[in-house]
């Protein structure tokens, strides 16, 4: 049996609908008529190639509306092409389906999500854990993977999940089903860039840590009335001290760094 690696860099969403061979989504999202990859979605991509417990299936490329439908689909192209040209730059020889699709098949309201590169996976993790008892060497944990919640949303400034990130919820506690007898730490993150004249005060990031606290908690509740043992399950938040964006520019960076993540540890 393989070894189960530690795989804690990517950050990933899982779709709320089934697809045949594809298990795990990485979404990269790009600023307007942009399809330039930034430094961080490299590292990212890295961490994909270099993966032993992930197979790259296919790259799906995607528009926002912003242009005419023509322009949007070229864009949505050279998207797509940029990240196939970067597993294909590093000899990354699993083979790897290339579609684009303009501003076809919106994901919501938002533009900006809308703007994005899919990067689907098979996931091998599942079939390991599924081996006999006897295969297993010891009970020692290892974190396998760091699954963000995609598209949760909570009221400004509460620990209440708005109605519309239910269903997020929902796929959540349906994939962390597949992980019998794995342990779970639910983590909360708040944005919040600290003013530089309360940049040495700690009592100025005490409602911030108890914020991120409130909103792990928020998730430990509703994952448990959706059937997670509550035995498998630890929460704790971490205030704004690991922001994705140090300096967040728009709505998409301040929700990254407003996320809640679960690390799924499992025994080796």
């Amino acid at each position: 049996m393989k070894k189960v690696l530690l795989f804690a860099t990517l950050f990933f969403s899982i779709s709320s609908f089934s697809q045949q061979n594809h298990d795990v989504k990485l979404d990269l999202f790009f600023d307007v008529n942009s399809s330039v990859l930034t430094k961080h979605y490299f590292i990212l991509l890295d961490s994909a190639i270099n993966s032993k417990n992930m197979i790259v299936t296919a790259i799906k490329g995607f528009a926002d509306s912003t242009g005419n439908a023509s322009y949007n689909m070229d864009l949505s192209q050279k998207r797509a092409r940029a990240v196939f040209q970067y597993f294909t730059s590093h000899h990354y020889s699993d083979s790897i389906s290339f579609e684009y699709f303009g501003e076809q098949n919106a994901a919501g309201s938002e533009m900006s999500y809308n703007r994005r590169v899919e990067v689907w996976f098979k996931l091998n993790i599942i079939e390991q854990l599924k081996a006999p008892e006897e295969n297993i060497k010891s009970d020692t944990l290892a974190v396998i993977e760091k699954y963000e919640i995609g598209n949760i949303y909570f009221i400004p400034d509460k620990a209440i999940v708005d109605p519309s990130s239910f269903f997020a919820v929902d796929d959540a506690a349906k994939y962390l089903k597949k992980f019998s007898g794995c342990k779970f730490e639910i983590i909360g993150h708040v944005n919040y860039v600290v003013p530089l004249s309360l940049a040495n005060n700690p009592k100025a990031l005490e409602s911030t840590q108890k914020l991120s606290d409130e909103r792990a908690k928020e998730i430990y509740d509703q994952l448990a009335e959706r059937g997670i043992p509550i035995q498998n399950m630890t929460h704790r938040g971490v205030g704004n001290s690991q922001m994705v964006f140090k300096n967040p520019r728009n709505d998409e960076e301040k929700r990254k760094n407003m996320r809640v993540e679960i690390l799924i540890s499992c025994k080796k």
